[in-house]
């Protein structure tokens, strides 16, 4: 049996736009109920949260473009009703890193990679930094016999720099490029092709992707556990050794393929957040110490010389760059 063919019709362009709002990112998770499917919002900094959506549809298959500031969106047990559609996401992050967690699984998707998740069944995806992020949402049904499979091979990155997977990221990037250029009642033959070669590159990205539990990667899960606690000062190469049940020689290990030692990774993580909080204009009012210890720096001395070190620039500078930027 092969996918339901999705009607031809071309819903409008939905430029769901909310620039800026306070904090508690209430509205951004109105646009992405709007969008996709009721969630919860919990920014990840103080101050002005900005968020954007926009999207286009062929039939059932919809195309969106969403972005803002650092945040958690949750879609918990309360938010699903027994009649909901299921839909499966695959998101494709243009800039800045997703976690990603359901079904038991956590991973950390990079800009350029893939990931699914599905509406019908808890997820959580963070953003620790500013992220746009493509996203194409599929209703099960259109799936056909595959659905079963593609629900259950959730929160699994999967890399697009070989093989086919580039074609079905570079699709992906063309399709939200080209979401201002949709109009209302383009329904036409070759509208239908194109929502047919979306769920079909869909089910072959994702169909081969090892079953639950094989496909997990630790690499992904320890630098995701790292990033979702950086914060924590005594976050160490022996304390994610711990947290993983395995050595730090082991832990050295699955990490030497990507080029990162994990001391060095953590350190330079906090170091751009740390960076990024203190050219914030909304953030003026906290010590150079408190933004350090907010990223788990509690030693606050060197902090300078580690910025110089890492980024050319001192705490000082950044600020007063910051405050030139605003003005």
């Amino acid at each position: 049996m092969g996918p339901q063919r999705p009607s031809a019709a071309v819903a409008p362009v939905r430029h769901l736009v909310a620039a800026a709002e306070t904090g508690d990112g209430a509205r951004f998770a109105t646009l992405l109920a709007e969008s996709s499917a009721p969630v919860r919002v919990r920014p990840l900094t103080d101050g002005v949260f900005h968020s954007a959506v926009r999207s286009a549809a062929a039939g059932d298959v919809r195309v969106s473009v969403v972005s803002g500031s650092p945040c958690t969106v949750t879609r918990g047990l309360d938010l699903i009703g027994s009649g909901d559609p299921g839909v499966l996401v695959v998101a494709l992050p243009r800039t800045g890193r997703a976690e990603v967690e359901q079904d038991g699984r956590r991973c950390l998707v990079e800009p350029g990679g893939l990931v699914n998740y599905v509406t019908s069944r808890p997820y959580e995806v963070t953003f620790r930094e500013a992220y746009e992020m493509v996203v194409v949402s599929i209703p099960l049904t259109a799936l056909g016999a595959h659905a079963d499979t593609l629900a259950g091979r959730t929160a699994v990155a999967v890399a697009t720099d070989t093989g086919p997977r580039d074609v079905v990221a570079t699709l992906f990037g063309t399709l939200a490029a080209k979401i201002d250029g949709c109009t209302a009642g383009e329904a036409s033959c070759s509208t239908e092709y194109l929502a047919d070669a979306i769920v079909s590159l869909a089910i072959a990205e994702l169909v081969d992707i090892p079953p639950h539990g094989a496909g997990d990667d630790l690499a992904d899960r320890v630098l995701a556990h790292c990033l979702a606690h950086l914060s924590d000062p005594g976050l160490t190469v022996e304390s994610v050794a711990r947290a993983h049940a395995v050595s730090v020689r082991y832990l050295h290990k699955v990490l030497a393929p990507r080029d990162i030692t994990l001391s060095a990774w953590i350190r330079t993580q906090r170091l751009e957040r740390i960076c990024r909080d203190l050219a914030d204009e909304s953030l003026r009012g906290r010590t150079a110490s408190a933004v350090a210890a907010r990223w788990g720096l509690t030693d606050a001395r060197h902090l300078s010389r580690a910025l110089r070190a890492e980024f050319g620039t001192t705490a000082t500078e950044i600020r007063r760059s910051g405050r030139r930027a605003a003005g």
